[in-house]
């Protein structure tokens, strides 16, 4: 069956858009930036050699004395040598007064009648030169310097000469800036449409994957993968969902498998239960001995199938987190009367000797630890042979309880598995076991915040199950804290030993 190619979703349009107008804005910005920082420094670049040069022309007319267009300049010699130099700086040179009044220009009848001096900058500490951009109705914008060339009493000055230089013939140069921006502008827009679509492809595809592999996941395509791939944050959501799917498909073939074992630990007391019952009602079984033994037998099974509802009802509640668990100091030695209590009768009649030696303060519940336990010792009296040692005490700062046997012990390759459910190692061993004790041990350590495992004893030989917990001694608690609250209690309080045949 051939994949479909993944249609372009809205978020892929809406970061490629929002990618172009980022780009778009951003290059708009840029070219009128641009723009106006070129005409800015063109304008001033326009008026610093203007006022150089008008500077020189009036260095020359100060050294004359004679002022263009004055009864001292009979001949109008000083007039044509200033059209010259006009000419030459290609500017308007005119003579005005100190309000600005026009005395004399080269321009002639064409000559601004007045300049207004004050709408240019403060004269400089040099020659007292102004300058500034006057907007005249005539000409339009120019470019204004004004140098004095004649002083009054106290130095002020009673003669300027002008130098101006109209701006319009930045107009080509405007025009053609502005066409090579708009050109640029139109590049930039072109290239920022292929960067945001090759961008936005590389920030959406992996979502797209992403949500193609969620979605398998959710028709049932349990451990489906996805490869893990584009930047940090979108690689570590493809790693997340990989690891979130192979848990998935772990969970979908754990339960599946609990429901098999489930079926099987049902089927087989169900059978006998409805075998004996059918052979009763059917007449199969004859005499007072016989329907007796059927109905031991019928109820020895019921009890098998209460023990399993029970510890079902328990391990539910241990996942759900509706178990009450209380943190408070347990005294050992009390719990390891518990224990002895408990077990010494079968010990006795398996012929073991059961040696409990508990010491110290864990921090725990204290039915929880009893029920843990009990379960690890009615585990190890199952599988030994002759002995069976329950020992705990406080070390380093950690309460350690130690429950070994002098049985077969565990091959290393399955001192994690025996923890899981319906898990038995030895099935002629662990005969009438429902296989979950080791499993409601480990949840119920758990919650209390230690931890258990399986390893080889060195003292016997065999299996040795390590319980570690929080030292109630070395943490100053006097007090409970109950974390959860339980709607099923009677299913984990009544079931302390039932199914805890594990190895």
């Amino acid at each position: 069956m051939r994949s479909r190619r993944p249609r372009s979703s809205p978020l892929s349009r809406r970061v490629g858009i929002a990618l172009f107008a980022t780009g778009a804005v951003c290059i708009a910005v840029t070219a009128a930036v641009f723009y106006a920082l070129w005409a800015d420094q063109t304008v001033s670049l326009r008026i610093s050699e203007l006022s150089r040069q008008t500077g020189v022309v009036a260095a020359g007319v100060a050294v004359s004395g004679a002022l263009p267009g004055s009864v001292v300049d009979t001949d109008q010699a000083r007039a044509r040598l200033l059209k010259v130099e006009a000419g030459l700086i290609g500017a308007r040179i005119a003579v005005t007064d100190a309000s600005g009044t026009v005395l004399y220009s080269t321009a002639g009848a064409a000559s601004v009648a007045a300049y207004d001096l004050s709408a240019l900058t403060a004269p400089d500490s040099d020659v007292g030169a102004r300058s500034g951009i006057v907007q005249t109705p005539a000409v339009g914008r120019i470019a204004v310097v004004a140098v004095p060339v004649a002083f009054e009493g106290e130095g002020q000055p009673s003669r300027y000469l002008i130098g101006a230089r109209p701006l319009s013939d930045m107009g080509s140069a405007d025009r053609w800036i502005v066409t090579a921006s708009g050109a640029a502008v139109l590049v930039g827009l072109l290239a920022a449409w292929v960067l945001g679509a090759l961008l936005t492809r590389r920030i959406t595809s992996p979502l797209v994957r992403l949500t193609e592999g969620a979605r398998g996941v959710a028709a049932g395509q349990w451990g489906r993968q996805v490869p893990v791939e584009g930047d940090d944050e979108v690689s570590d959501l493809a790693r997340a969902f990989n690891e979130m799917s192979t848990r998935v498909a772990d969970a979908h073939i754990a339960q599946r498998e609990f429901v098999g074992d489930v079926s099987h630990e049902l089927r087989t007391p169900v059978t006998s239960i409805r075998g004996f019952a059918d052979a009763i009602a059917d007449g199969t079984v004859h005499g007072e001995a016989g329907v007796q033994r059927a109905a031991g037998i019928i109820s020895a099974e019921a009890q098998r199938l209460a023990e399993l509802t029970g510890t079902l009802l328990a391990l539910s509640d241990l996942d759900s987190g509706t178990v009450d668990i209380v943190s408070a100091p347990v005294v050992a030695a009390s719990l390891g009367d518990a224990i002895s209590e408990r077990f010494a009768k079968v010990a006795s009649e398996a012929g073991l000797t059961l040696e409990v030696d508990l010491s110290g303060t864990p921090l725990a519940d204290p039915e929880r630890l009893l029920q843990a336990l009990s379960a690890l010792v009615d585990n190890a009296l199952k599988h030994a042979r002759e002995h069976v040692l329950v020992q705990g005490q406080a070390r380093t700062g950690v309460w350690i309880a130690e429950i070994d046997d002098d049985g077969p012990g565990v091959p290393p390759e399955d001192r994690e598995r025996i923890f899981g459910r319906f898990t038995r190692l030895d099935t002629a061993r662990a005969e009438g076991g429902s296989g979950l004790g080791l499993a409601i041990c480990r949840r119920l350590v758990e919650l209390m915040g230690g931890t258990v495992h399986a390893e080889s004893s060195p003292e016997s030989g065999g299996a040795r199950f390590v319980v570690e917990l929080p030292d109630g001694a070395r943490s100053g608690s006097g007090g409970s804290a109950g974390t959860q609250h339980t709607t099923n209690t009677h299913a984990t309080r009544g079931t302390d030993t039932a199914g805890a045949g594990q190895t």
